[in-house]
């Protein structure tokens, strides 16, 4: 994939998070390696609604700039941390999606209610404190994603959602189903005393899927 390749596909990715109200202004980053180690990654400080394509800045794995003409992201360590350590890991996804934050500020995990739970494949935690912009950031959210091999989405305390997926469609797309999810698990609880999916029923929907995705 061609650099220009690589940061038309973050673009796309950053402006569907963008009109589905998960990312405002310019807080919220989204980032896509390539098999060569390159990673393109949202500029720091650029507002959403007049970013263009060129504005997305390539770095290393170290963060070291590439190509670009603004600095990268500030959370470009926790993307960096997140791309290394996760084995299959091809896209990064970091919101402030209202209800995920809602739910990151009180310190409380999101057990799988619904099938829009399903897409973080497993319980949402939430990670240790850590300032936004360090390399902490990186590492608390790598400590609680290892935790559950397989998970994609983790609370970041006081902060915001991050989402893992090997490719962007799914990463963003995840991102939404998490927030969808976070926001049914709030209403649900004025209502009452939500009723998490058993093991035994996220399994059976994991079976139906499996075999609706073969018979495709």
């Amino acid at each position: 994939m061609t650099f220009i390749e690589l940061k038309q596909a973050v673009y796309e990715a950053t402006m569907a998070l963008y009109h589905a109200g998960l990312i405002r202004m310019s807080a919220g980053n989204v980032s896509a390696r390539d098999d060569d180690g390159h990673v393109a990654i949202t500029p720091g400080g650029v507002l959403y609604d007049r970013m263009s394509v060129d504005d997305i800045v390539i770095v290393d794995l170290e963060g070291n700039v590439i190509e670009g003409q603004h600095r990268p992201s500030s959370e470009t360590p926790m993307h960096t941390t997140l791309l290394k350590g996760l084995p299959g890991c091809g896209a990064v996804v970091h919101t402030h999606s209202i209800y995920a934050i809602t739910f990151a500020v009180l310190g409380e995990a999101l057990p799988p209610l619904c099938t829009e739970g399903l897409a973080a494949r497993g319980t949402v935690p939430v990670a240790r404190y850590a300032p936004p912009g360090t390399p902490q950031a990186g590492e608390v959210a790598l400590e609680a994603l290892q935790a559950t091999p397989g998970l994609r989405a983790v609370l970041l305390r006081n902060h915001g959602l991050v989402v893992v997926a090997p490719d962007l469609e799914t990463a963003w797309q995840t991102a939404y189903k998490v927030e969808i999810h976070a926001q049914i698990t709030y209403q649900a609880r004025q209502l009452g005393t939500p009723i998490p999916l058993s093991d035994e029923q996220i399994a059976e929907l994991f079976r139906v899927y499996r075999s609706v995705r073969e018979a495709r």
